[in-house]
């Protein structure tokens, strides 16, 4: 069918809609013309959207919705830059004009700028969930390997468009780029479904065919591709390479020359070509150029390996295996595959596969060897995971008589000696790691526990003091430390900790009647009496410093205030013993009860001795040990 260009379309919509005023002020215009742009999205016709878009220009040429439509016309016309711009200036119009975001973050997709795009469409998702977005999102972190959360956009926009072949299609590159093929291909075939005539989804269902030597499927899907664009290069090049895997090199090289390509004759080129890939990590096109050279010159030891490492990094682990296991054979004996091979069992679980390939690894010269130590460092691991401690011991040592400066090499050894209760010797690997990186706190840690369980206070304090200077904040060293202090009785390393504690958590109840135990233990209730005062603003209702508050006035002869705190301790925990006796000694204080006493027969002396023990008041105990839990 014939059409008018678009920017002639555009422009005559614009100048009859600019002869007449309809009746809008400016922002009216624009507001009406913003409204036409959230409709884009619906129009599948070519002729209203050309109009829905002169409209716009027509009411709102150089407000938000116009430049927008401008860019759009220059994306169009493949001047991206130059749409960019219009995006932008639209988003200087109205910052607030969401389409014009989405519309930027797109743009910036197709020029390769993920980190703009992402920033943009996030923003365009704001105020409700759009198929295109969120399909750039998913592009975006496809780009950057983030395959769950790329899986997480496309199966959003799958369902508010269930109908688009092009994004089942991106899905399925996801799945294909994590190695799940089968679940590639039914994302592919249902693209197909949607939209069999579409170049980019026959092409993208060849290419995973292709990848997984599937050739009869690839040539199903390239001879389709071909009927919709019997042009395009790249389809003959991928048809080529099919019959190449079916073996059919007539039909391969017709298809080569047609795609304007001569078939490389020497299979080193291909060679040669997978190592440039294989630096860049563009797996997939490595592998298509190994395979080539393994098509050319079969049973290539050097391009086996090269693609089992290829796989080995795609995690396609059984065919790594296989390619592997084959150039050992055909070439014999290698340090480097042995070593893999014993990383691949690994992955799989299969850990004495995995041991026995280590330890063929070992059997080459250190020297010619650089993965020795790593492969020495594996099977000790593995000893140490399945519970073999004295194997995993001998490993250890025999690695540190070559990495005897590596600290992680002295903490392994370390748990493995603490795993089998080898309480001394753990602590030594322990010091002699921190020794070499004394700001692990992690092992710290482990350390202190560890001297602790064993009695050795002095040792262990030394460490929990260590850890709080790496992570002030650490509770579970403070606990430890304030135990090990209350224990010993050292009341002013106590008191220091706990205003650290109070310092650093100013809203915790409880550091403030820590606090103030100690200061009441040290007989200074003037702090005493400030900390319970502080933790009861906090909480009114703190039960134990009101308690403890109510003791200390007790203790300074503040009996009236004793009284009353000593009835809200009770009120708010009536369980509590210390509150009960104490509450009974003040009120005796306040209002001493006389007592009648029989005239019994006897010395003066035995009379005197009754009447003062009637007249003494109680005392308020003092706690002998503070108790900070």
């Amino acid at each position: 069918m014939n059409r008018y260009p678009l920017v002639l379309v555009l422009a005559a919509l614009a100048l009859f809609n600019c002869a007449f005023d309809w009746g809008f002020s400016p922002d009216d215009k624009c507001y009406e013309a913003k409204k036409i742009v959230i409709g884009f999205a619906t129009l599948q016709d070519d002729i209203a959207r050309a109009q829905a878009e002169g409209r716009v220009l027509g009411l709102c040429p150089n407000g938000a919705a116009g430049q927008l439509v401008k860019g759009m016309e220059l994306e169009r016309n493949g001047n991206l830059d130059g749409a960019i711009g219009s995006y932008q200036k639209a988003l200087r119009s109205d910052p607030a004009f969401l389409e014009a975001d989405g519309r930027l973050g797109l743009a910036y997709l197709k020029k390769g700028e993920i980190d703009k795009a992402a920033v943009e469409l996030s923003k365009a998702l704001e105020a409700d969930d759009d198929p295109r977005y969120l399909e750039g999102l998913a592009k975006v972190f496809c780009a950057k390997n983030m395959y769950p959360l790329s899986l997480h956009y496309y199966q959003k926009a799958i369902a508010l468009a269930p109908g688009s072949g092009t994004i089942r299609a991106g899905l399925a590159e996801v799945y294909s780029q994590m190695g799940l093929n089968d679940d590639a291909e039914s994302a592919y075939n249902r693209a197909v479904a949607l939209d069999p005539s579409n170049e980019a989804i026959l092409l993208g269902i060849a290419k995973l065919h292709l990848r997984s030597r599937q050739p009869d499927k690839a040539l199903k899907s390239l001879e389709q591709a071909r009927t919709v664009a019997p042009q395009n290069r790249e389809i003959h090049k991928l048809l080529a390479e099919a019959y190449d895997q079916s073996g059919k090199p007539e039909a391969a090289a017709r298809e080569f020359q047609l795609a304007g390509t001569d078939r490389i004759l020497n299979p080193s080129e291909y060679l040669r070509r997978g190592d440039l890939y294989l630096k860049t990590k563009e797996y997939d096109k490595a592998a298509i150029e190994y395979q080539a050279a393994l098509r050319e010159q079969p049973a290539w030891p050097e391009a086996m390996q090269k693609l089992g490492d290829v796989q080995m990094a795609t995690g396609h682990d059984e065919e790594a295996i296989t390619q592997y296991t084959e150039v050992l054979r055909l070439k014999g004996d290698s340090a480097t595959l042995h070593y893999n091979l014993g990383v691949l069992y690994e992955r799989q679980g299969l850990l004495d596969e995995a041991v026995v390939e280590y330890r063929q690894s070992l059997k080459f010269n250190p020297a010619l060897n650089p993965a020795n130590t790593d492969a020495r460092s594996r099977i000790a691991d593995i000893y140490a995971q399945r519970g073999s401690f004295q194997l995993a011991i001998a490993q250890y040592q025999e690695l540190l008589k070559s990495s005897k400066d590596n600290p992680l090499v002295h903490f392994k050894l370390a748990r493995v000696y603490l795993n089998s209760k080898n309480f001394k010797e753990a602590v030594a690997a322990y010091l002699e790691g921190l020794r070499l990186d004394p700001d692990n706190l992690q092992v710290h840690r482990e350390l202190a526990a560890l001297l602790k369980k064993q009695g050795l206070v002095e040792e262990a304090e030394l460490q929990y003091r260590e850890v709080l200077r790496l992570k002030k904040d650490d509770g579970e060293a403070r606990n430890a430390l304030l135990a090990i202090y209350v224990k010993k009785q050292k009341y002013d390393d106590i008191i220091t900790l706990l205003k650290e504690g109070v310092e650093m958590t100013p809203a915790d109840t409880n550091s403030y009647y820590k606090l103030g135990l100690i200061y009441e233990v040290k007989k200074d209730y003037p702090a005493a009496i400030e900390q319970l005062k502080k933790a009861i603003e906090l909480k009114t209702d703190h039960a134990k410093a009101l308690n403890a508050l109510g003791r200390v006035y007790m203790k300074t002869g503040r009996l009236t205030e004793a009284k009353e705190l000593l009835e809200a301790a009770k009120a708010a925990d009536p369980g509590l013993v210390e509150t009960t006796v104490l509450l009974n000694n003040v009120k005796e204080e306040l209002s001493p009860t006389p007592r009648k006493h029989k005239k019994k027969k006897g010395s003066r002396a035995k009379k005197g001795k009754t009447a003062k023990k009637s007249g003494t008041a109680a005392k308020a105990p003092a706690p002998t040990k503070p108790n900070t839990k």
